[in-house]
């Protein structure tokens, strides 16, 4: 076998180890990163994790996620969206389902 398939065949067990254990999922990822990092003689390994870290956290794709929420959030409490579904169920009264996928049940 070569190198790199035993390291596959290692960075694979670990994983299925880490979770067997009940480990978390990104923290069992974050594991078999540090010991595949470790393995192929990457000796950087916190310096690998901190800057892509930040290039993840720092991307702006990720500038929507607060808007989006901020958004729901004021649906929710002004009951505009309560107002929205008493609008749109005589409209739609007539098509299989109507609105029946998307009310809240209480």
């Amino acid at each position: 076998m070569t190198d790199m398939t035993l390291i596959s065949f290692i960075l694979a067990l670990s994983l299925l180890l880490f979770l067997a254990a009940g480990l978390w999922v990104s923290l069992a990822l974050i594991g078999v990163g540090v010991i595949g990092l470790y393995m192929t003689g990457n000796e950087q390994i916190g310096l690998l994790f901190a800057s892509s870290s930040w290039g993840a956290s720092t991307s702006w794709s990720l500038t929507a996620l607060p808007m989006f929420i901020w958004m729901g959030e004021l649906l929710f409490r002004t009951k505009l969206s309560e107002d929205l579904f008493k609008g749109l169920a005589p409209w739609l009264s007539g098509l299989p389902g109507k609105l029946l996928h998307v009310k809240d049940r209480k």
